[in-house]
């Protein structure tokens, strides 16, 4: 039992550092899937801004510029960060929660409501080469980049699962040990080979 517990927490070892692996990559794909991301919704921020002056200064329908003041707006949640002082009050703080599934959330949401405008903000737009095909392309990298954050997110899993395996294994190898050690201890006094083999190994108290 000691043995196979031993194994045990060796196996869970190894693939903890395999799943710790993979998790390395997956979020250096996600940095980078994420960063380009960004990148082109930051562009098209910029655009739609520049169109929703030109369509004010223009006189256009309040209901165009509301959503268009809807887009804009930034609506990732906002976290509440409750801190007890020494003198015990409490301070609360405020900020906008930077997760990157909430912005990558928003950037989607973003892309299908600009799609769906139409008339003179979708030529406004485009003649600003923030066409169609442009924001399609922002929306399915958006959708395609939730299933990477997934999969980090399953592999950080993995390799959490895998630590605390390997420590019940450790635990479970410990109690074992634990239970005979004495029983070897004495025979170790009497039988040479297993003095030798016991000389590293530690008593659990």
């Amino acid at each position: 039992a000691i043995a196979v517990a031993g194994t045990d927490a060796e196996a869970f070892n190894h693939s903890q550092g395999s799943a710790r692996s993979d998790g390395k990559t997956a979020t250096a794909e996600v940095i980078r899937g994420f960063g380009s991301l960004q990148r082109d919704y930051s562009l098209v921020m910029a655009v739609v801004r520049a169109v929703r002056g030109e369509l004010a200064r223009a006189n256009a329908d309040d209901a165009v510029l509301t959503r268009l003041d809807d887009i804009i707006a930034n609506t990732a949640p906002v976290t509440v960060d409750i801190q007890e002082q020494p003198d015990g009050k409490k301070l609360r703080s405020t900020s906008k929660a930077l997760a990157q599934e909430a912005i990558r959330a928003e950037i989607q949401r973003d892309a299908e409501a600009l799609l769906g405008l139409t008339g003179n903000v979708q030529q406004a737009l485009a003649a600003r080469k923030v066409d169609a095909n442009r924001l399609q392309t922002l929306r399915d990298n958006a959708k395609a980049l939730s299933g990477k954050l997934g999969d980090r997110a399953a592999k950080k899993g993995a390799a959490k699962e895998a630590t605390e395996r390997e420590r019940q294994a450790a635990a479970v190898q410990r109690d074992l040990w634990g239970g005979v050690y004495g029983i070897l201890a004495a025979l170790g006094r009497r039988d040479a080979r297993v003095a030798v083999l016991l000389k590293d190994a530690l008593s659990p108290n």
